[in-house]
């Protein structure tokens, strides 16, 4: 395209396909393939691929659902991943972005399932049997993972597609059958009878992290159990209740003894109730006396566990009352709980009623229906047994992670940001139960355990939850692969989806088949994820690297919050509170999408999204392509192959930290090489520190204050002969810059500027590229100020932009470099007809005054004098409460001691400069 060809709005649908169809056509998404600088024995370089050569960097993309399409969440995540291995590979690193979806099991069945009974299916898995009800979720999974990955492309995510995975897939399979088998051997997994969490709608069993806690307002009611007093918001559970519990140093019931028994009277008659004494209990709830549902309560169970009590089921696995309730039997929780209600109120039992009472009730975050707890046989990970060989569990080996490394190792330890996470996740492992890994549904990966009759070979049958538990005769298999012989029948559960996603940084390279890959890419470089999926995810992904292949899973664990909506609400499709990113990409392109959900975030905070940020963003994209198309237009030499940064570096520059040709650059090229040089650096921090926000501003106030703003407008008065090049030049390096962030608009004008290489494994920029220069780097600063305080001095006394005004200026000790700058001033928008400088002389009555520092500015001809006055009375006032605040701050001993000494040196000079100022605004 020629520069007359180069469109004055940038339109993405115009690029944004056949952009990405060039990175994907040329190889570079795969680590294998990516280009390195070869030095030759001639001058320059020759690239080549880097095969085993640059440094390995992976990123291993959390797994979405294949639920339906990805939301704006999923935008925020595929930006973060991908900025970070867009700046990595510019760093020449081998750059791995691994792709992949996750089967979500339960998530996927609920999902289906619900579809189907909108179509008027009323029991799915009772009309279908599993094998076609598994086709009709493999059907609708397939279609929602083409219009996932499609989505992920669209966001521009540089994915080596060639190892795309999926969690449900063979390999994957795989290899949890062998994780699953090594743990069973090693006695980690066992099959038991404990309390889960029992989700009624689903008809399986959830873990505590797929519960979501909501407070509802329900009546508390208060019972007489024979000489006690308990009370309880679920009389529906009491009908087994057997046993009453108090902690054994409450005095006001020291008359009782552990294991004392009376007789009451109950719901449905008398019972013979035990006395147990278990410091649990906090004297201070109610009466300080409770008794016991072990069946149905997590902290019930525990006490029966503790002193070997019995326990009875009261409520059914579909959610109603079986006969111990009597009357009651089959109905409803919700039906019957005011019901059992009034019979304790005539048998006068319920002492009184408090209403409105704040009770946590769980919900499954799939269902959304009520969680039961119940007692049921169930495979589980025992997290605090002594793994052969390691003398740890598998506890202490996802605590030593975090904190002194696996093995002791530092180099084997996973560093949480933001840090606080560390602490949470701690905590969490303290209080981490024995992990229920099998599933009562169909979609998933079912459990590798096989059961046979013993002296049964040609034997078939069904396996009921009954069958399964246990008679001790019966022949058990567990393995990678099928048993020989006939009559074996596989256990008709599947395992919890985390239990395959926890294997992903790992599974994902060919383990436990292949080596080569694995080797070079684990552990993983950087992960990034939400703070919702830090129990979930990031725990059980340490549980499994470091149990199976004694290796962390990755370096740097990044934790980011939620994206929320300008009122600060959730975003959700069940709520209507949902924005489709691919119709934001369609309004306003994937770079104003991609630079909208990371401004303003910053680690594990939630952040807002809403229009007038993307439109923000959009306009962004907007600045930048008409600043390169200026540049394109104005300096770029057709038909020249050689590189803008070749020729400064072989001329105009040496190489870094050699002194430059003086007489060859201007104060504003002086001052844009500085901004840009710190520039440099400062993204170079800040990306090395996860600030993607940080670094995306300061690209912001570079490009369009410092170069739009400034710099471009000084270049079209100082034409000097390099102008040209350093245009160029600095064009070259903020694309780059840029390119993590907007990958299509910077790789589109990487092109128009004639290059032949992709953008995206260019090299990124060096700040000590730039020489160290021997201008004064603030002269161009001064001349600035003065500017700025011209142009603010007219727009406060409202003086017609078109009005020519004189400007009087004491410059003191900087005469000679303001006087150097004289046309510059008066061509950068400060409407002067005339422009007198002096090193000092008397105040002007009836003029404008400003100042900056000790320069003293008066605009003369513009305003009326008792205007001017009540102008610089506010100045003056607004400029002491500045140096009050800055006298405050070089007073606090706290900030003196601890600051770096630049700091503080810089605080002090900003003082002087306003207490002058302060004392030129008093004279005026």
């Amino acid at each position: 395209m020629s520069n007359k060809e180069l469109p004055k709005a940038y339109n993405p649908a115009d690029y944004e396909d056949a952009i990405y169809k060039k990175w994907e056509e040329s190889g570079f998404f795969n680590p294998d393939n990516l280009p390195c600088e070869i030095p030759t024995k001639g001058r320059g370089a020759k690239r080549v691929s880097q095969g085993e050569k640059g440094e390995p960097y992976s990123i291993m993309m959390p797994p979405p659902n294949v639920t339906g399409v990805l939301h704006l969440g999923h935008a925020l995540e595929n930006s973060l991943m991908d900025i970070m291995a867009r700046y990595q590979r510019m760093n020449g690193k081998k750059v791995l972005l691994l792709p992949g979806t996750d089967h979500a099991a339960v998530a996927t069945q609920a999902k289906v399932e619900k579809i189907l009974i909108e179509q008027g299916i009323k029991n799915p898995r009772q009309e279908f049997g599993r094998e076609k009800l598994l086709e009709k979720i493999r059907k609708y999974a397939e279609e929602s993972k083409s219009t996932i990955l499609k989505q992920i492309k669209k966001m521009g995510t540089s994915c080596d597609w060639s190892r795309l995975a999926y969690t449900f897939d063979e390999a994957r399979n795989s290899a949890v059958n062998t994780v699953f088998t090594k743990m069973y051997n090693d006695g980690l997994i066992y099959r038991g009878k404990r309390i889960v969490n029992w989700d009624a709608k689903l008809q399986t069993t959830i873990s505590d992290d797929e519960i979501v806690w909501q407070e509802e307002k329900v009546p508390f009611y208060y019972l007489q159990y024979g000489p006690f007093v308990i009370a309880t918001a679920r009389p529906e559970t009491k009908f087994g209740d057997k046993y009453v519990v108090m902690h054994p140093d409450d005095e006001r019931y020291k008359k009782y003894k552990h294991g004392d028994k009376f007789e009451c009277e109950w719901i449905n008659g008398k019972v013979s109730a035990t006395v147990i004494k278990d410091k649990i209990i906090d004297p201070e709830f109610g009466s300080g006396v409770m008794t016991i549902t072990p069946w149905h309560d997590m902290v019930d169970f525990e006490i029966s566990q503790r002193h070997n009590l019995s326990g009875e089921q009261i409520i059914d696995f579909n959610g109603k009352l079986l006969p111990i309730a009597g009357e009651f039997v089959g109905m409803k929780i919700l039906e019957a709980r005011p019901k059992i209600a009034e019979k304790l109120k005539a048998k006068g039992l319920l002492v009184k009623v408090e209403e409105n009472y704040l009770h946590r009730v769980a919900k499954g975050d799939r269902s959304n229906s009520s969680v039961e707890p119940q007692i049921k046989e169930q495979w589980f990970v025992d997290v605090n047994k002594t793994i052969p060989s390691k003398n740890k569990s598998l506890k202490d080996l996802m605590r030593e992670a975090v904190t002194v490394g696996h093995n002791n190792d530092p180099k084997q330890k996973v560093k949480i940001t933001p840090e606080r996470f560390a602490k949470t996740y701690l905590h969490w492992i303290d209080n981490l139960r024995d992990w229920c890994i099998s599933r009562q549904i169909w979609w998933g990966h079912r459990i590798p355990v096989y059961y046979r009759k013993q002296g049964m070979t040609n034997f078939q049958f069904s396996i009921s939850n009954e069958m399964q538990n246990a008679n001790a005769k019966d022949e058990i298999y567990v393995g990678t692969g099928q048993p020989r012989g006939e009559g074996w029948v596989q256990d008709e559960d599947t395992l919890d989806t985390w239990f395959s996603s926890g294997l992903w940084t790992f599974s994902t390279l060919g383990w436990p088949e292949q080596a080569k890959n694995l080797k070079t890419f684990h552990p993983t470089s950087w992960m990034q994820m939400g703070y919702e999926i830090l129990f979930f995810w990031m725990a059980r992904m340490i549980l499994m690297s470091t149990y199976t292949l004694d290796q962390i899973p990755f370096k740097d664990v990044y934790i980011h919050g939620m994206l929320r909506n300008e009122a600060g609400k959730k975003f959700s499709k069940s709520s209507g509170n949902n924005i489709d990113p691919l119709e934001v990409i369609a309004k306003f392109g994937t770079d104003a999408l991609r630079l909208s959900v990371i401004a303003g975030i910053a680690p594990g905070n939630d952040s807002k999204f809403y229009k007038e940020k993307v439109e923000g963003a959009r306009n962004m994209v907007n600045k930048l392509w008409n600043v390169a198309r200026y540049i394109i237009i104005n300096c770029h030499s057709g038909g020249s192959e050689e590189r803008a940064t070749d020729r400064i570096s072989s001329g105009f520059y040496r190489s870094a930290g050699a002194s430059l040709q003086n007489d060859s650059l201007t104060a504003a090229d002086n001052w844009i090489l500085n901004r840009l040089q710190t520039l440099i650096a400062e993204v170079l921090a800040d990306f090395d520190n996860f600030r993607f926000s940080e670094a995306a501003e300061r690209l912001r106030v570079f490009t369009w204050d410092d170069l739009a703003d400034w710099y471009l407008e000084v270049s079209k008065f100082e034409k000097t002969y390099k102008k040209k090049e350093l245009l160029q030049y600095i064009l070259e390096n903020i694309l780059k810059l840029w390119h993590p962030f907007m990958p299509f608009v910077t790789e589109v004008l990487w092109q128009e500027i004639g290059k032949k290489e992709l953008l995206m494994v260019e090299k990124w920029p060096k700040s000590d590229a730039i020489a160290s220069l021997q201008h004064d780097k603030g002269e161009f600063e001064v001349i600035k100020d003065i500017v700025v305080a011209i142009r603010n001095a007219r727009a406060e006394n409202k003086v017609e932009p078109a009005k020519k005004v004189k400007a009087v200026i004491y410059a003191g000790k900087k005469k000679a470099q303001i006087e150097s700058q004289r046309e510059l001033i008066k061509s950068l928008r400060t409407g002067l007809s005339e422009l007198e400088i002096e090193t000092d002389g008397e105040k002007i009555d009836g003029a404008i005054y400003a100042a900056v520092g000790e320069i003293e500015i008066y605009l003369l001809g513009a305003v009326d004098s008792e205007k001017e006055k009540i102008r610089l009375e506010k100045e003056l006032a607004n400029l002491k409460k500045v140096i009050k605040a800055a006298e405050v701050r070089l007073t606090n001993k706290e900030f003196t001691d601890k600051a770096p000494a630049a700091i503080v040196k810089k605080e002090k000079d900003k003082l002087k400069g306003w207490q002058v100022e302060l004392k030129n605004l008093k004279n005026s």
